[in-house]
């Protein structure tokens, strides 16, 4: 047996947060690493140590082999978990860490590099009689050679990355002329998240179902599967919401489907845990799709339903205990969900939001609930790395006393200073294909394309009033006075105004002070009166016509964040009295949709451009926008150049 007393946590965010947490309960040492953008990062408090290895993207940080292994070398430790994503799996790194006397906790390198490659991992699957998608994999990546596999499988075709997964370098292409461009960027995007850009391309479902099988094994040639989870609401081909069990399967396709799972450790003689994932068609045809050699995001639902630490098992395995059940004694009880909470803006095609958390409140702790997080109040998202912030995970005796804690959780789940999508993610589990288990891979393009929330006026109004009260208690503590004499004014009767935006809507809040904390205020033209019976820096409670409401806020450089106990957060910004001159962008200026890298310029000034063309390529948070010519003109300016960074906001160029 080989003791692990001290292990390095070679990732950030809430799987490192998760990982210690086993650690803490083993009595095993952590330590983490930071980059130059993780300094104050939640992980880094979290640690019993942690080692600054610079940089700030994922290249010069997380990514970088030599400056990991010198901080396990450093620190002393005896192990590194890679998590998921980064170096989790990565051949290369997991032989690294054995030649230098680390132990690598995950499957071995031999077991990385046979599946490492979508390609190789499907050949393998064929000569175990396991079904494969029909697609390409081969050496050859020129466009005409994929041009040409295409019009063999058939449009539409997926484009994936070989070397990794998480959604980056997908591409869905439905005709040819589309085809080159997508090779592009998925390249691109694979070449950035993994170091690899090579391609494979697949026969796309439309509506398939996404359905994978946690599966285990050790030194000693034991292999178990410990169920399946479903995972087919996704949007950019990353998962939103995972569930286990899928309410998809029959017990007869469940029990096809283990099997399958199971003949693929048997064929690579898997070690560790790893999740082999399938799609399922129409029909209930399932076909293999690839390994992931590492832990999954979506873990804890396994873990709730089969009462285990996954992360424990993990560490047993690479000390050489044998896994200690057979697979006719695993058996999966209750039902469990998990949503991830990510820094994006649904309604606006899931952008990332970057920014400082001004608010960062959980849940009541609970036996059925459980959150994976990354962040706290105060916490910095960064443009360098991914959107997810945390993950919750609800657990009931079945799937709708599990869908009961989970809207609980979100409901009081509160994230203010940067656009989340907490709230879109209530919206999609309350959906009726939700609901009754038809969704698939494109619910969420198909029915939340043009995704907008809109709250009733009465939740407008309410909420906007809590803007109101709490600039005015503030303004009553900054100027020292009592709140119950701030406003206080000879003449009586005179109303206050304050005036805010949501959403390019003006709100004018007019407000009388009738007494101690009393007031009479109107909002388009509807009147309430409101008693403030409690005021704090984050917490508001007041009454609307005798009816007790309490508010999370949150509030910075004019900007409100108003959390309504029914509506969720709503977004204010406060009007200045006076119109400032001189705030207006140029018109035919194009702008940054969100911080981030510029990749690619693709005119230059004086080009005629068409509507619909694209100009330039930047990347954040891992993702690639395009900005597109929204009509006909002339290039008239360039203002970025590519590898340079800017900000939101920014103009990049003009078209006239």
């Amino acid at each position: 047996m080989r003791e692990i007393k001290k292990v390095l946590i070679a990732n950030r965010g809430e799987i490192a947060v998760r990982i210690i947490r086993t650690l803490q309960m083993r009595a095993i040492k952590s330590v983490t690493i930071f980059s130059d953008a993780d300094k104050n990062a939640y992980h880094v408090d979290f640690a019993d140590e942690a080692i600054a290895i610079g940089g700030n993207t994922p290249s010069e940080s997380y990514l970088n082999q030599d400056k990991i292994i010198a901080a396990a070398k450093q620190s002393g430790a005896d192990a590194i978990h890679p998590g998921y994503g980064f170096l989790s799996e990565n051949a290369s790194f997991a032989a690294r860490c054995r030649k230098e006397g680390i132990i690598f906790i995950g499957p071995s390198p031999e077991v990385i590099e046979q599946l490492g490659s979508k390609a190789a991992a499907k050949e393998i699957m064929r000569n175990a009689g396991v079904p494969v998608v029909p697609g390409y994999e081969g050496d050859d990546q020129s466009v005409g050679r994929f041009k040409y596999e295409a019009g063999e499988i058939g449009f539409p075709v997926l484009l994936k990355a070989s070397a990794g997964g998480g959604g980056r370098g997908m591409r869905i292409v439905n005709n040819e002329a589309d085809l080159e461009n997508a090779i592009e960027a998925a390249a691109r995007e694979a070449e950035k998240s993994f170091g690899d850009g090579r391609l494979l391309m697949e026969k796309y479902f439309p509506k398939a179902k996404h359905i994978e099988f946690q599966i285990f094994g050790d030194e000693h040639g034991n292999y178990i599967h410990l169920g399946e989870r479903e995972c087919s609401l996704q949007r950019r081909h990353q998962k939103v919401i995972e569930e286990a069990p899928s309410p998809s399967l029959t017990p007869e396709l469940r029990a096809e489907m283990g099997q399958a799972a199971l003949a693929v450790a048997k064929a690579v003689n898997y070690t560790n845990a790893g999740t082999v994932e399938f799609l399922l068609d129409d029909d209930h045809n399932f076909y293999f799709l690839e390994v992931n050699t590492r832990l999954q995001v979506e873990h804890p639902v396994t873990e709730f339903t089969m009462g285990t630490d996954l992360v424990s098992w993990q560490i047993d395995a690479v000390q050489g205990i044998p896994i200690a059940v057979k697979q006719e004694d695993v058996e999966a009880f209750g039902h469990a969900i998990e949503c991830r909470i990510c820094a994006e803006d649904p309604e606006d095609s899931f952008l990332p939001s970057t920014g400082k958390i001004l608010l960062w409140n959980e849940a009541p702790p609970s036996l059925k609930i459980r959150y994976d997080s990354g962040v706290t109040t105060g916490s910095t998202v960064s443009v360098h790395y991914d959107s997810m912030l945390a993950k919750v995970i609800a657990f009931g005796h079945d799937r709708k006393s599990a869908l009961a804690e989970m809207l609980y959780a979100l409901d009081n789940t509160v994230a203010m200073g940067i656009t989340t999508n907490i709230d879109f993610l209530k919206d999609l589990i309350r959906h009726p294909s939700f609901q009754d288990g038809s969704f698939h891979t494109r619910t969420i393009e198909t029915n939340f394309a043009n995704y907008n929330r809109q709250p009733t006026t009465q939740h407008l109004h309410e909420s906007a009033i809590a803007a109101m009260l709490h600039a005015w208690d503030s303004r009553a503590i900054e100027q020292n006075f009592s709140s119950s004499l701030n406003g206080w004014r000879n003449v009586f009767y005179q109303p206050q105004q304050f005036s805010v935006d949501y959403k390019s809507q003006t709100l004018d809040v007019k407000y009388r002070i009738l007494g101690r904390n009393n007031f009479e205020v109107t909002v388009e033209n509807a009147t309430y009166n409101i008693e403030l019976i409690k005021a704090s820096q984050h917490v508001l409670s007041f009454t609307v016509n005798n009816r007790l409401l309490y508010f999370y806020v949150a509030a910075h450089s004019n900007n409100y964040y108003i959390h309504h106990p029914q509506a969720g957060v709503l977004h204010f910004k406060k009007l200045p009295r006076f119109t400032e001159p001189g705030n207006n962008c140029d018109k035919d200026g194009y702008v940054s949709p969100m911080p981030g890298e510029i990749v690619k310029v693709l005119v230059q000034p004086g080009e005629k451009v068409k509507s619909g063309q694209r100009l330039l390529v930047m990347n954040s948070m891992k993702m690639d926008i395009a900005i597109e010519a929204t009509k006909d003109g002339v290039v008239e300016e360039v203002l970025v150049a590519e590898k340079s960074f800017v900000e939101a906001q920014t103009v990049l160029l003009k078209v006239t």
